[in-house]
């Protein structure tokens, strides 16, 4: 029995032993060569950058040799205007910001795309102002923030309800004001992206009505960066690219820490979060749909005679696929 007993103890000692090397083979395996520092300017108020924040929080970034910082504005319109000001070295930002970009400038380069949504944008109205269809926005006052998926947003819903733009007041209000202007009856209607609906919706209680969209808008969430740190920084691409892939297949496997620590990151409320998930498809990819989308929101610009510009800009010129075609051919669709 004695020596069954010192047999035990050897195998518990060995077992222990196994353990911890197996756990220091596999801190081995973390990246140890050159860390890069490089900034990323994204929006604080919206979900789209999920797949960043996971990648983040997972380390899938220092993996691969990046120490990321992450600096938060309002919108993705301003984190590409950081990018401009070389505030931040790439940023997140929507489809939107691109186009009107993309009539003045030519010196910045999209390299992916890290969500596409069809849900993200909504219109909000008060109840108490007599709002309860599309057709009772007439007359009213309106908010949203210029230039952004919203902004683009409310202008399909308007085409698509035969209303026009000139019938309201339009107020250009960052998504904080937005919300504070709303609940406070300075404004009747917004347009915005979630969870701010869901907030002013949730300070609103009954008195909040949202209108049917319907609008069939694709909402993307890109990387974009200065043509020349693209040019410098190609092996670097991969590399961002590679963490996000990773944090894709981790949201894929793992629905629920993923909406951790994105509820997390928003500090909102996790229903609206677990509400949403689902209708974001989370994937890293340059598609032939989101070229389309480009063209045809700088299309209607110019119809619309609210560019000077009077053709619609080749925008295989300002996407670089090379990085993602390397690390995941399959998520390239476009044709070029």
């Amino acid at each position: 029995m004695k020596s069954k007993g010192i047999i035990v103890v050897i195998v518990v000692i060995l077992l222990g032993i196994s353990i911890l090397y197996f756990t220091t083979w596999k801190q081995s395996e973390k990246y140890s060569g050159p860390v890069e520092k490089v900034s990323m300017g994204t929006s604080t108020t919206s979900m789209l950058a999920s797949l960043l924040h996971i990648a983040k929080q997972k380390g899938y970034f220092l993996k691969e040799g990046i120490d990321l910082e992450i600096k938060g504005y309002s919108t993705g319109k301003d984190s590409l205007e950081a990018v401009f000001k070389n505030e931040v070295d790439i940023c997140t930002v929507a489809d939107m910001p691109i186009v009107l970009n993309s009539f003045k400038r030519n010196d910045f380069t999209i390299f992916g795309t890290i969500v596409e949504d069809i849900e993200h944008t909504k219109c909000l109205a008060r109840k108490d102002r007599n709002i309860n269809t599309p057709k009772d926005i007439i007359g009213k006052k309106v908010a949203t923030t210029i230039g952004t998926t919203a902004h683009y947003f409310m202008v399909v819903f308007f085409i698509l309800n035969e209303l026009d733009l000139e019938d309201v007041e339009i107020v250009d209000l960052k998504p904080a004001e937005m919300a504070k202007a709303i609940v406070n009856g300075d404004v009747d209607v917004i347009f915005a992206w979630e969870p701010n609906i869901y907030h002013v919706a949730k300070s609103l209680g009954d008195n909040a009505v949202i209108l049917p969209g319907n609008v069939g808008y694709l909402a993307t969430f890109n990387l974009v960066s200065k043509n020349d740190f693209i040019e410098n920084n190609q092996q670097l691409l991969k590399k961002i690219l590679k963490a996000l892939i990773k944090a894709e297949e981790f949201a894929e496997d793992n629905r629920e820490e993923s909406v951790d620590i994105i509820t997390a990151y928003l500090k909102t409320d996790r229903e609206i979060i677990d509400k949403l998930w689902d209708s974001s498809e989370f994937k890293v990819s340059l598609t032939q749909a989101f070229l389309i989308t480009l063209e045809d929101e700088a299309r209607w610009f110019i119809k619309n005679k609210l560019t000077s510009v009077t053709e619609v800009p080749n925008y295989l010129d300002y996407i670089y696929w090379d990085a993602l075609e390397a690390v995941k051919p399959k998520a390239v669709t476009i044709i070029h």
